[in-house]
């Protein structure tokens, strides 16, 4: 058996910028490293486990999607501080972050850029269901995101430093690092030639992640709101990583083209 050869990619091999961010392979092969233990609680994962459509994957320790940094336990903290981070993205909300701010991080600089305002959001993940009739529609939610003119300018700024090369390891996230991260995550594979199912699989692990914690909360809130069962059905709806739910993303962007 003879290991495919991988090697480093210093010179680009065409005219796209984005030939900088990948190893190439002789030969197809797919490599799923498994999860940081430490930081799989905080639905963590480095994005260089994904191959595009080109047969390329992005550099090794590089581009890391995750929930916040708030009350960060001592082996998280180590974990987070070997990653050696120079840029955190937070696209919570301005109340979000008030309540429950990160955790710095030696060598990183912090970015806050909230993606939609408290307001939109209707109901979080810290927040539950008092003060709420109506959970949000998360279809409609995604699209809103994505063409709004409130939203489109702290993405595009996002996505500018995501891909500044002058930036080394960086990582975004939001409250649990599956909605407004997961949309992040999906618009900057998309630019890199990851395909949408790709796209889809990737974002659907942050189900997986803490899937037991959401079977737990359901059990909850069905004893305690019982009078509400359609409310409680909602905001579990609210916390899983249902595909269509990004998929309203793809289907809003291609008919503003």
């Amino acid at each position: 058996y003879a290991p495919p050869m991988v090697y480093l990619c210093i010179e680009p091999t065409s005219s796209r910028p984005r030939d900088f961010l990948f190893f190439h392979f002789a030969s197809p092969c797919i490599i799923l490293k498994p999860m940081k233990d430490p930081l799989r609680k905080r639905n963590f994962r480095d994005l260089s486990y994904l191959t595009n459509q080109d047969g390329m994957k992005l550099k090794d320790g590089l581009f890391f999607r995750s929930a916040s940094l708030y009350k960060l336990k001592k082996r998280e903290r180590k974990a987070y501080e070997k990653l050696d981070l120079d840029l955190i993205l937070d696209f919570r909300t301005n109340g979000e972050v008030y309540k429950k701010p990160d955790e710095s991080i030696d060598g990183a600089s912090y970015v806050h850029l909230p993606l939609v305002p408290d307001e939109t959001m209707g109901i979080s993940h810290e927040k539950g269901l008092k003060g709420y009739k109506v959970p949000p529609n998360m279809i409609e939610l995604y699209a809103h995101i994505v063409t709004s003119e409130e939203s489109l300018p702290h993405i595009r700024e996002a996505l500018s430093k995501i891909f500044d090369l002058s930036y080394g390891p960086r990582l975004w996230h939001c409250t649990v690092g599956k909605d407004r991260a997961g949309i992040i995550s999906a618009l900057f594979l998309l630019l890199l030639g990851y395909s949408e199912e790709d796209i889809l699989n990737d974002y659907a692990i942050s189900d997986r992640n803490d899937f037991r914690r959401k079977g737990s909360l359901y059990r909850f809130l069905i004893l305690v709101f019982a009078w509400k069962k359609d409310l409680a059905n909602g905001v579990y709806k609210i916390m899983r990583a249902y595909k269509e739910y990004l998929e309203s993303c793809f289907n809003a962007m291609k008919e503003k083209c």
